[in-house]
């Protein structure tokens, strides 16, 4: 348990001294003009999409973890000609 604890700390300052440095050179570069409008948009753009992502991840951990994937009907023939008939 020890190790896991000292795993995610390691991996969240990473990720912190990561994230300080990009946003340094965000910063620091002259040629570039974005506006505080601009920034937020890509602020918020990036927050929804990780947050669409960990939630479509968090949906097929569910759907696999309580077996609604073995549920699945997978016998594409019947289904082909079930629309084929129509």
């Amino acid at each position: 348990m020890k190790n896991i604890l000292l795993l995610i700390i390691v991996a969240s300052c990473v990720l912190l001294i990561i994230t300080i440095f990009a946003i340094n050179l965000w910063l620091q570069m002259s040629d570039v003009a974005i506006s505080y409008n601009g920034k937020i948009a890509i602020f918020l753009g990036a927050f929804f999409t990780i947050l669409l992502g960990s939630g479509l991840m968090s949906l097929a951990f569910f759907s696999s973890r309580h077996g609604f994937d073995e549920q699945v009907d997978h016998d594409l023939e019947d289904l082909f000609k079930k629309f084929k008939d129509r």
